[in-house]
């Protein structure tokens, strides 16, 4: 029980010689909802494809539930960034949903009770996404947020430890946006989520701990934005004054970053007028 969900030691990474990722450092326990923020080309993604085994650190140690990338199988869920579905692919939402438990060697086509506890698998996959009673349409004629939550009940079919996701909420709405998180925040009671994102609106009180990445990382145990985690992940070279003040007019919702009067952001200086070289007066969150 006390085995780490993921645990990284001075990992680096290089494309074509240029390093991408450096000193890489990372101990997350188990349960742990971990939001990746960090500039475009930061390594974000990088980081990902490294946790799947999908490519190979230069150097250093990296551990996933205990074994090496790529060795846990079913025991991780993945969603990728980018999952347009054409109007002309005629699978239906129970179908992309079984997609999640294809094996080498094993086939959802194949008859008998394999089949049938697989379909069952993905029936309760969607009922927990909210979707069981569309699994008979076309994947294709879903609103986004609805493929959306599909692709999630496919990355959690096989009942993962842990959760991978890149760019989760990149193609939705607002309003999907904020489904998609409460529904995050449910199934983070039973495995650990990792969320790499681009998006500092996600940080919406869901996750329990903040990543930032460009080159290197940064693990705050906090789920609020303080004024260095936000300098970290928009890769600033200066800590801004006030988050508050930079997102008040913004897409971040106020209850993720600090209070004024928290000694971790102004000290109440912009509630009371003083300067601090973000701009006037403050607004309270």
């Amino acid at each position: 029980m006390n085995t780490p969900a993921i645990e990284i030691s001075n990992l680096w990474f290089a494309y074509d010689g240029v390093r991408v990722l450096e000193q890489v450092n990372l101990r997350l326990p188990a349960g742990d909802f971990l939001a990746v923020l960090g500039p475009n080309g930061g390594g974000k993604s990088t980081l990902l494809r490294l946790l799947l085994g999908l490519v190979k650190p230069g150097g250093g140690g990296i551990r996933v539930l205990g074994l090496p990338p790529g060795q846990a199988g079913g025991s991780i869920g993945f969603l990728p960034q980018f999952t347009a579905v054409s109007a002309s692919f005629p699978i239906t939402v129970l179908g992309a949903v079984l997609l999640g438990l294809v094996r080498p060697g094993v086939t959802w086509f194949q008859g008998g009770a394999e089949r049938k506890r697989e379909r069952e698998a993905a029936l309760t996959a969607l009922s927990r996404v909210g979707l069981a009673e569309h699994a008979g349409r076309r994947l294709s004629d879903l609103s986004g947020g609805q493929r959306q939550r599909v692709f999630i009940a496919r990355a959690i079919v096989s009942g993962p430890k842990l959760l991978l996701l890149d760019e989760p909420t990149a193609s939705v709405d607002g309003k999907s946006r904020q489904e998609l998180m409460a529904l995050l925040a449910e199934l983070n009671h039973d495995m650990t989520i990792v969320m790499v994102s681009h998006d500092m609106s996600t940080v919406d009180g869901c996750v329990k701990s903040i990543a930032c990445v460009n080159r290197t990382l940064h693990h705050h145990m906090d789920s609020r934005l303080t004024p260095l985690i936000f300098a970290q992940a928009t890769g600033a070279d200066l800590i801004a004054g006030c988050p508050v003040e930079l997102l008040a007019h913004g897409a971040v919702p106020h209850r993720v970053v600090l209070d004024h009067d928290s000694p971790d952001c102004c000290g109440g200086g912009h509630a009371h007028g003083e300067k601090t070289g973000s701009g006037d007066g403050g607004r309270t969150s």
